[in-house]
């Protein structure tokens, strides 16, 4: 995504007013639902679930033997969509939801979504997931000219392209 070649058409943005619109974006009640894509061999899946944002960290839980983990162990480059945003990063699985080293994320997905959490308090093998954004793009809203931006989290840059023609 971010090759490194310079493009005559390419604006730079302001990277840590674009770090904190991502990080806005993460912690919004509306964003708790994404698209998580994960992928092992020439097998690719996506499914929906249920985040909470630490700044730029995403969190989510799932069963330990799910083809989400098995993925994530695999290969840990995910992808999450939701809206206009699309982000890349590294999972890394975490341990269990309910081991004293994740209390302070399970503690965010209790305030936020206490019924998720009480469903599955009783279930063996729920583990927590933690994503490290590395790149966001976001495109552009439809009533505005064609364009994509470009946050790469790993180099602290963000720029504004043209979209026509991608």
């Amino acid at each position: 995504m971010f090759d490194g070649r310079e493009r005559v058409d390419r604006t730079e943005l302001p990277f840590e007013e674009k770090r904190d619109e991502i990080v806005e974006f993460l912690g919004a009640p509306e964003n708790a639902i994404m698209a998580l894509a994960t992928s092992q061999g020439d097998r690719v899946l996506v499914r929906m679930i249920l985040v909470v944002g630490d700044g730029l960290d995403v969190f989510f839980f799932t069963w330990r033997g799910s083809r989400k983990c098995e993925q994530i162990s695999a290969n840990p480059r995910v992808a999450l969509c939701k809206d206009r945003v699309q982000i890349e990063g590294v999972a890394k699985i975490l341990g269990g939801l309910f081991d004293p080293a994740n209390a302070s994320i399970r503690e965010l997905f209790e305030e936020r979504f206490p019924q998720a959490i009480e469903s599955w308090r009783d279930r063996p093998g729920m583990v927590l997931v933690r994503i490290t954004p590395t790149s966001v793009v976001i495109a552009g809203k439809p009533d505005e000219e064609p364009k994509l931006e470009f946050v790469d989290l790993e180099q602290g840059r963000a720029y504004v392209e043209p979209w026509a023609n991608r």
